[in-house]
């Protein structure tokens, strides 16, 4: 059973919403719109920084003597004394040692300090660390991971397979980590569980068998952690609720009864996806930044704690994968048999906005699921408009006043700068007793519209937004529904025509058989601007108003002043669907355990099923969702699958023009120089379940070489989806499989054709490989270059 000290844990819970409620203690805001946590918190820190050091990464490739800790470090030390003078400087500037599935450190350098280590034998190269920002009781029915399912029979649910999140950490006291029943923890965990100076004392169990923390590459840029700030513990425990989510949306065991706060929204049984796996937490993040040194150290000490699936809802903007420290780890786990499952980001609609887009990685990205939570209008008009809400506190059902906020401003404030509803900016007198329409515009999650209607004695609050119209939000204050820019316009329409307005709000309700998967507006589209001849993002699954494990020390809502506990909480974004695919994966490794990452990556894709492009969230096609949205049970038997080695991504390396320098910083490889072809090799011919190529003016051809995994005897057709504008040939389109012939290969040739669409925008089709039994369906991606301006 969980480890639980209830008196303890109320403590914590009292001393941080009292922390959080004294502004004068604390001055803290929180972001979590779409999933996308920032924080800013100059109360955790004693200290910044105004030298010129600043936080570099060194590289030094693979470590081929895994656990020998007392050489490696010392090594790294002794570099770092004879660039700095002495033992004693290069001891206090180191931060962390990589040694484990890497092989270099971090420390605090000046620019060229660590100009002059990226000279010094044995190093790759040398970069700085940076910041990267933070990016369920149906969710897993509606995918067909059912808990009767005989398709999971043979899975056991992810039996002792090892997951692990990359996130804010964990709260350990949460029913969803119960480990009542569940077997000794498995013999190759190496992992620890770290307590750090934790309040309450941090326990693991059977379930939750691991927890580490690092903070070191945050404290050298920010300065200590102030310890006695009740809102942030120098441990894995999770005062964020970010992690929490995404663990036990991952591996979480299985609790009954569960709904939001109770009323009766969402009520079901909350579980991960993997809810017989075990779950290790790495936490990274801390007020206002994740640094990427920690990242890496992170990735480090999951490889040598012998984790099977590593989910890592972070990210920022996409830069090259040498200097992509979520790159570098995650090439590094793959190495071992780790899959990596990442977000995707949270920029979209745009196109060309996707991250964490390395072809190791696993790249998510976010849809909605066939639930909506929605709370009535009813205007003076007879006019009814609906919106998303959770509104769990019961209205009175009167007619109340309808006021616009731009009509009642308080003193020395203008109309617009009302109308967004920020602290102060309205009339208390005229908002008492009534409905207030707010339009916070880019000022939403800086303001809270809801806390100065609430504060100034309103009743409730009709929210402008279209970012947030299309998911469930929790609000401080729950009498908030959210409409789009259109209705909201039909609204002040109304205000304006009549001299008195007015309106009632009802209780949210839960309606089911919502037209879905449709893709979040949120989500980051394609291509991938580092290399957009592999298509990103891979997969599209749940992200879209997700109910989870929540830590009771985090704000549930955007306000530092709320200081209600939950124990589940909705959240939103591309952070909510990676962990729904890595639980997924976790599922294939219970069932294929001897199968490389590869292998379960592509299994997920090529048995994923394409969105509807006739929605407008889904016009963009393959680029907003990759081969599709996820499909677990025909994942589970793919037919076919594209095994990607170390060796195929060596080779895309190369065909990114990289240097030799360049490419050894993301493998590691230890010799001199790291062999690529004469003749340039296009991105396009890696071995990847997709076929994607940009700046497409000539005939291509492509080399796929595909694993036969089902029957031993089989016979594959292949049947081709034209892309607009292009003709696709396939050799030889027979494949013949026997017990002696697993592994066959064919080519693929795009041909323009006369028209020629791809100019201007990407185009889609597919290659599917039909036995009778599987469909193995490879996405084809065609288009311009990526500086086109059409982006």
């Amino acid at each position: 059973m969980v480890a639980t000290t209830p008196v303890a844990a109320g403590e914590i819970q009292r001393k941080t919403a009292m922390a959080a409620h004294n502004g004068s203690q604390l001055k803290r805001l929180i972001l979590w719109t779409l999933g996308l946590l920032a924080l800013k918190n100059m109360s955790a820190v004693h200290s910044i920084s105004t030298s010129e050091k600043q936080l570099y990464i060194v590289y030094m490739g693979s470590n081929k003597i895994p656990h020998a800790l007392g050489i490696t470090a010392e090594t790294h030390s002794d570099l770092l004394s004879s660039v700095l003078g002495s033992a004693a400087t290069g001891k206090t500037a180191l931060v962390h040692s990589y040694i484990h599935g890497l092989n270099g450190f971090s420390a605090m350098l000046s620019a060229s300090e660590a100009a002059q280590l990226s000279e010094m034998p044995g190093v790759v190269s040398t970069f700085p660390s940076v910041s990267c920002s933070l990016q369920t009781t149906r969710t897993w029915d509606y995918m067909g991971v059912n808990l009767d399912g005989e398709s999971w029979t043979s899975t056991n649910f992810g039996k002792d397979v090892i997951v692990a999140t990359i996130d804010t950490g964990v709260w350990p006291e949460h029913e969803s980590f119960d480990d009542e029943g569940m077997d000794p923890i498995p013999e190759k965990w190496k992992g620890e569980c770290e307590t750090g100076q934790s309040f309450p004392e941090f326990y693991c169990n059977r379930k939750l068998i691991g927890a580490r923390y690092f903070s070191e590459g945050y404290e050298a840029i920010w300065g200590q952690i102030n310890t006695s700030d009740p809102t942030v513990s120098l441990s894995p425990r999770d005062t964020e609720g970010h992690g929490t989510h995404t663990i036990t949306t991952l591996g979480g065991s299985r609790t009954t009864n569960v709904s939001f706060q109770g009323t009766g929204l969402a009520v079901g049984t909350a579980r991960g996806g993997a809810s017989n796996a075990r779950v290790a937490a790495y936490k990274v993040c801390w007020p206002g930044s994740c640094q990427t040194a920690d990242i890496l150290a992170a990735f480090d000490m999951a490889i040598h704690d012998g984790v099977d699936v590593i989910s890592i809802s972070l990210g920022a903007s996409a830069i090259d994968y040498f200097y992509d420290s979520i790159a570098i780890g995650a090439f590094h786990a793959t190495d071992k048999g780790i899959l990596v499952v990442a977000a995707g980001g949270n920029s979209g609609p745009s196109k060309a906005t996707v991250s964490n887009g390395a072809p190791w990685i696993l790249t998510a990205a976010a849809s909605s699921i066939d639930r909506e939570f929605l709370s009535d209008i009813h205007l003076g008009n007879n006019v009814t408009y609906s919106g998303p809400s959770l509104n769990t506190e019961k209205i009175d059902p009167n007619v109340y006043p309808l006021v616009d906020a731009g009509n009642i401003p308080a003193q020395n404030i203008t109309s617009t700068d009302a109308r967004m509803c920020g602290p102060d900016s309205l009339d208390a007198k005229k908002v008492k007793g009534n409905i207030v329409v707010c339009v916070p515009g880019d000022m939403l999650g800086i303001n809270y519209p809801e806390v100065e209607v609430y504060d100034k004695g309103g009743v409730a609050t009709i929210m402008v937004d279209d970012e947030l119209k299309s998911y469930a939000q929790v609000f401080r204050h729950p009498a908030v529904t959210v409409v789009s820019q259109g209705v909201g316009s039909h609204i002040l329409s109304y205000i304006n025509s009549t001299r008195s307005p007015v309106a009632t709000m009802t209780l949210s309700l839960q309606y089911l058989g919502i037209p879905a998967p449709i893709a979040a507006k949120f989500s980051s589209r394609g291509p991938n601007v580092i290399s957009p001849d592999v298509l990103k993002p891979d997969l599209i699954a749940p992200g879209v108003s997700i109910l989870a494990g929540w830590s009771p020390a985090a704000s549930p809502s955007e306000d530092p002043s709320d200081i209600r506990t939950f124990q589940y909480n909705f959240l939103s974004g591309t952070s909510m669907s990676t962990p729904h695919i890595a639980g997924v994966a976790a599922l294939l490794k219970a069932e294929h355990p001897d199968w490389s990452p590869a292998a379960i990556k592509s299994a997920l894709m090529t048995t994923a099923t394409p969105l509807d492009s006739k929605h407008n969230q889904n016009s963009h096609g393959d680029l907003t969702w990759g081969s599709g949205h996820i499909d677990p049970k025909g994942a589970i038997d793919p037919g076919l699958v594209y095994n990607t080695t170390s060796g195929d991504y060596k080779l895309f390396l190369c065909s990114m023009n990289y240097t030799d320098s360049q490419i050894r910083v993301v493998t590691g490889t230890d010799t001199a120089h790291v062999t690529c072809p004469k003749a340039r090799v296009s991105a396009s011919s890696l071995n990847y379940p997709t076929i994607a190529a940009s700046n497409f003016t000539n005939t291509i051809t492509v080399v796929r070489t595909v694993t036969n995994v089902g029957a031993p005897t089989a016979t594959y057709r292949a049947e081709i989806d034209n892309p607009a504008g292009v003709r696709v040939r396939v050799s030889p389109d027979v494949l013949n499989f026997t017990p002696d012939t697993e592994v066959l290969s064919y080519t693929a040739t795009l041909e323009p054709m006369d028209t020629q669409p791809w100019l201007k925008n990407w185009v889609f089709g597919a290659l599917i490989w039909d036995d009778g039994r599987h469909r193995v369906r490879t996405a084809i991606a065609v288009g311009p270059t990526v500086d086109s301006p059409f982006f």
